[in-house]
């Protein structure tokens, strides 16, 4: 029976219902289920779920003439979209596999609306950028994999791939890839997009990825931002984490990479919300008078990832 207040939701025009309509055929007159009646509406199903498809690829074709050159993938838009979805599911269905799904749908939708290729880090055979990947941008996007963050770049940079996939920076590498992009972003050129996973469906350690692309920023409404900051050799970490969050943005991590030959200091600064790259708070840091950092540059924005409680299952039926 359909559980109260589930009430047909309208799919191309017409009223369909999540639940099976057992008084329509569905159950026979001993109380047992119909089971040719059954297939009967799986068949259905399945053919309507096709028909979806299709109709949501001549959609995509269509958005692609709309757009001209603009970059065929939106990340903050995929993220309003699983999100979304993760708020309506209800029934016993996986969260993990409506996740994976659609996945496959949205990263087919974007090849149909033009050319997408990924660049990801791989260096000595490592793995873990190839599978976060592979399970974001789905099995028949073409992935090459190289052999150093700098080539993963260039490849962004040159358009060879549409999208870079590098492991998250940490505080303790040796040489670190954000400075490089960094000198990158300074043109406005290729930023950071996107975090991987978007959700945590795989067991894992808890190993990120960042993606960069040169896409615009966008806001999903839930984000985090990276600005790489410039300092004098004589700011601490905890005085420009302070400094942060009286400008009026909340600090999530600081990552240095170690005091330069000209005396000053580089931080990679990961900051909760969205702040693009003429954002007044920001600009209150640089601030000739009263700034504590000699430049900030915009890295980019991602998306906050689902959580592990966002896509466990509710024990619903």
């Amino acid at each position: 029976m359909r559980p109260p207040g589930q009430d047909s939701i309208a799919v191309m025009g017409c009223g369909f219902s999540p639940y099976p309509d057992f008084e329509n055929g569905l159950i026979m007159s001993d109380g047992k289920p119909n089971l040719a009646a059954l297939r009967e509406e799986l068949d259905s199903i399945d053919n309507a779920l096709h028909d979806l498809l299709m109709r949501r690829a001549a959609i995509a074709a269509g958005v692609r003439a709309s757009k001209g050159d603009a970059p065929v993938w939106r990340p903050a838009r995929e993220a309003q979209i699983l999100r979304r979805l993760m708020t309506r599911h209800t029934g016993p269905f996986p969260r993990a596999t409506i996740i994976q799904l659609w996945r496959e749908i949205v990263s087919a939708m974007v090849r149909l609306q033009g050319e997408f290729a990924v660049a990801v880090y791989a260096q000595d055979g490592e793995r873990l950028c190839r599978d976060m990947a592979r399970d974001h941008f789905g099995g028949e996007t073409p992935l090459s994999l190289h052999s150093s963050a700098r080539a993963v770049l260039n490849a962004v940079q040159e358009g060879t791939a549409t999208v870079g996939v590098l492991p998250i920076p940490e505080d303790s590498e040796e040489a670190p890839w954000w400075p490089t992009l960094a000198g990158i972003a300074r043109g406005g050129n290729v930023t950071v997009c996107a975090r991987l996973p978007f959700a945590p469906i795989a067991p894992g350690n808890g190993d990120s990825a960042l993606c960069v692309a040169s896409i615009s920023p966008d806001e999903s409404g839930d984000d985090r931002s990276f600005f790489v900051l410039r300092t004098s050799s004589e700011v601490s970490r905890a005085r420009l984490n302070d400094a942060i969050a009286a400008a009026g943005v909340k600090p999530v991590r600081l990552i240095g990479s170690g005091v330069p030959m000209d005396g000053t200091s580089v931080f990679m600064a990961e900051l909760e919300g969205f702040a693009g790259p003429d954002d007044s708070r920001i600009a209150r840091l640089t601030d000739p008078d009263n700034g504590i950092a000699e430049s900030a540059i915009f890295l980019g924005v991602y998306a906050t990832p689902l959580s592990s409680d966002d896509i466990a299952d509710r024990g619903e039926v």
